[in-house]
């Protein structure tokens, strides 16, 4: 692994390790983790529960674990406990690993810090080390972990750390100025979301230039073969700038033909046979280079070869970018319907690379902005009401609006996996207009709509839904319609289909529960829920209306 590209902040209980690591992984568009999160994130409890069941060992074993797995990752900031450093073996990874930041803090500040009045209940519980009553028993229960030393540790002297303690001087420019002094990191200009599901955890990279930015990627494949599944639109643009990052490697190239049609069973076979063509073990990895139909495609042959090997999601659509690439869902298309046969497999990384969307044909690029739209109807109305102060720089591909609207969405997802993984509750939510839109896309045999089309039209009918059944108010419904408007985006059932064709289609939808209808629905803008038993006469007189509004006027 390449350790210029991972920061590791350790210290003393009370130094500010968590606060300072977050600004500081901002500042050089690393991924943050907070390694006490992680276990609390694993373990389902908190970090005072874990010592309190498993003791100080247990606790530690389990932090071990989780911090070697997650400093394997490129491009984390990684703000440690305060004993994490007591282990050898933890020494030795971080030291090989990155860059390693020791945050010193006086006696003082940590019992100031410590002794402070604790975060509400809905807060995140407060360290082992923080436990008790006044700055008397804090200081007295401080283990050695989290007292400041005298003394230097041998591999606190290794060139790749460094101590930082400048009286007088805030510590975030003093890790700022020490940081950027050393030749082992610059500030690349990215953006870097972490989605946080312990030992799957991986990172979300988003700028120009990642995809020949091999120092980036490289450190992520793990064994001696790769797989670059690609399509043969996108493969004569972009995959001569990863060819160099597989040098070394024996790897070979897996191309389907463009477009939604090919999400077959048949060529998850085909890619198959290229993995056993190319003898790849499980430590091989497949690279999703190109759009959503590849990313799932290629993440699904991923998780068949040998029952899971690693893969790595490079979008090339803004579709894919803000949407398929991140949260592990993968599969392929049945005749009867979409995305039926499938499973989740989280990949090791997505890159994704804004210079990609430069060559995406102004229609693709318009269907992915219903998946930006998505993400802020469904659950943030600050985010709705930007995209409409900024729908005519979108609709331009202003590039800084883009950056913008590509973060957002991604951090609100990345939120939701972190907390859903499986689609047990929260993430279905996800899915507002797919049941409508899948439909549409299944009835047009995937060559009438593109998927983010298909999505418009479907939020549009969710939401007339909706209104139908007194969930939600008119105006919410004209305001989406006047977004996807203003965006490009059809809101109008295309000609030729029949209600009760669509109806049957929604039937065979995954959310469905016990032979009814289970909707994602809203009560206006960012307030979506599940609805169940929803009345299908209710759905198909909402269908029916939409086809008769889209009928020419004779």
């Amino acid at each position: 692994m390449n350790p210029s590209c991972n920061l590791f902040i350790v210290g003393p209980t009370g130094a500010g390790k968590t606060s300072i690591g977050r600004r500081l992984a901002g500042h050089y568009g690393l991924s943050f983790v907070d390694l006490d999160q992680e276990v609390e994130q694993h373990c389902g409890v908190d970090v005072n529960t874990v010592f309190e069941i498993e003791g100080e060992a247990g606790f530690r074993l389990r932090e071990s674990a989780l911090l070697d797995a997650l400093s394997r990752h490129a491009g984390v900031l990684l703000a440690t406990g305060a004993g994490a450093v007591l282990a050898a073996a933890n020494r030795q990874w971080l030291a090989e690993r990155g860059f390693v930041v020791w945050l010193q803090a006086s006696i003082e500040q940590q019992l100031e810090r410590l002794t402070r009045p604790a975060p509400s209940a809905a807060g995140r519980a407060r360290s082992p080390c923080a436990a008790g009553g006044d700055g008397r028993r804090a200081r007295a229960d401080l283990p050695r972990a989290c007292r400041p030393r005298r003394t230097r540790p041998t591999w606190r002297r290794q060139r790749r750390q460094r101590t930082l303690h400048r009286p007088g001087r805030p510590a975030l420019a003093t890790c700022r100025h020490s940081f950027a002094l050393s030749s082992a990191m610059s500030k690349p200009a990215l953006h870097s979301i972490h989605v946080a599901l312990g030992l799957r955890s991986y990172p979300v990279w988003i700028g120009a230039g990642l995809l020949a930015d091999r120092t980036r990627w490289r450190p992520l494949l793990r064994g001696r073969h790769a797989l670059v599944i690609s399509n043969t639109t996108v493969a004569p643009l972009y995959l001569p700038r990863i060819e160099a990052g597989l040098e070394g490697l024996h790897w070979s190239s897996f191309l389907l033909d463009d477009g939604e049609a090919h999400k077959s069973f048949a060529n998850v076979g085909r890619a198959l046979d290229a993995l056993g063509q190319l003898g790849a073990t499980r430590d091989a990895c497949v690279i999703a280079l190109g759009g959503g139909v590849v990313g799932d495609l290629a993440g699904f042959s991923a998780a068949c070869w040998m029952r899971g090997i690693d893969f790595i999601q490079m979008p090339t659509t803004l579709l894919a970018m803000v949407d398929s690439s991140v949260g592990g869902k993968t599969g392929v298309n049945l005749p009867v319907g979409k995305n039926l046969a499938g499973a989740f497999h989280q990949p090791r990384a997505v890159i994704a690379d804004l210079d990609t969307l430069a060559t995406l044909p102004a229609r693709e690029y318009r269907a992915g902005l219903a998946e930006v739209v998505k993400g802020a109807a469904i659950g943030d109305e600050a985010f709705f009401a930007w995209l409409e102060q900024h729908a005519d720089a979108l609709a331009a591909r202003d590039v800084d609006a883009v950056l913008e609207a590509i973060a957002r969405k991604v951090l609100y997802k990345a939120g939701v996996v972190a907390r859903d993984e499986t689609e047990q509750g929260e993430r279905a939510l996800l899915n507002f207009g797919h049941t409508f839109g899948h439909a549409l896309e299944t009835a047009g045999h995937y060559t009438t709509l593109l998927h983010g089309e298909g999505v418009a039209i479907g939020m549009l009918l969710a939401a007339q839904l909706s209104e139908r059944l007194g969930m939600s108010e008119p105006s919410d419904t004209a305001r989406l319609q006047r977004l996807l408007q203003r965006l490009g985006l059809p809101v109008a059932i295309p000609p030729g289909m029949d209600a009760r064709q669509l109806l049957e289609l929604m039937r065979l939808d995954k959310k469905n529960s016990a032979g009814q209808l289970r909707l994602i629905l809203w009560r206006g803008i960012s307030r979506a829920e599940i609805v169940g038993g929803v009345a299908e006469v209710q759905v198909l007189a909402t269908l029916d209306a939409a086809i008769a509004d889209a009928r020419p006027v004779d």
